[in-house]
């Protein structure tokens, strides 16, 4: 996941995930490691962060009845989450194809020719 943070390749941690702000390669340029097998694949956990870290202060607020309309601290407390919102949003991409990629190598899911893309062929392997 910290290799997310740094939008970087989960398996190398070396090639670059996003090609600008958030149009995503298809694999790692240095490994050739496939990003997504299934298009779709990160969106249970991109929901399942975007949840978390988003609307769980707010859900608080409104909760513990923190949350007055009328205050300025409500309109900033708010501009800051949308703020971050869009910040963070390669990031937690970055980081939600970090997740899938642990699920991913944990279930056998990687093919070894997948994985060792750029290395040349060793028949004695």
């Amino acid at each position: 996941m910290r290799r997310g943070m740094h939008r970087r390749c989960p398996q190398c941690g070396e090639g670059r995930v996003f090609r600008g702000w958030l149009k995503m390669y298809d694999h790692c340029e240095r490994c050739g490691l496939k990003y997504l097998a299934n298009e779709g694949d990160l969106w249970a956990y991109l929901i399942l962060i975007d949840r978390a870290l988003f609307l769980f202060p707010l859900v608080v607020m409104i909760y513990f009845r923190i949350n007055n309309p009328e205050s300025p601290w409500t309109w900033v407390i708010a501009g800051a989450l949308l703020l971050l919102f869009l910040y963070t949003l390669p990031h937690r991409n970055a980081i939600s194809l970090g997740i899938d990629y642990r699920i991913r190598r944990k279930a056998g899911d990687l093919a070894e020719k997948e994985t060792k893309a750029n290395e040349p062929f060793d028949p004695w392997r």
